[in-house]
């Protein structure tokens, strides 16, 4: 939960850049292993993207808050 909750500040604060170089490292692999059809990616809008991070950011930080809590309650038993 936690790492999806910080993954989604790369889709909130990074520019292009960081999401296409994953994007076409992710593609590269699939076709390198004939995992799928050969694909061209498509870069995400502004929009596109702060709406990706902005759903990640709030599924994540519920997630941790949930986590961090069932942690406690079985801690203190």
């Amino acid at each position: 939960a936690h790492i999806v909750w910080a993954f989604s500040l790369m889709f909130l604060f990074s520019r292009r850049g960081y999401w296409q170089e994953l994007i076409e490292s992710i593609v590269w692999a699939h076709n390198k292993l004939k995992v799928v059809h050969v694909t061209q990616p498509r870069a995400l809008s502004i929009v596109q993207r702060r709406v990706v991070g902005v759903t990640h950011y709030l599924l994540g930080g519920i997630a941790t808050t949930w986590a961090f809590f069932l942690a406690r309650i079985i801690a203190v038993g």
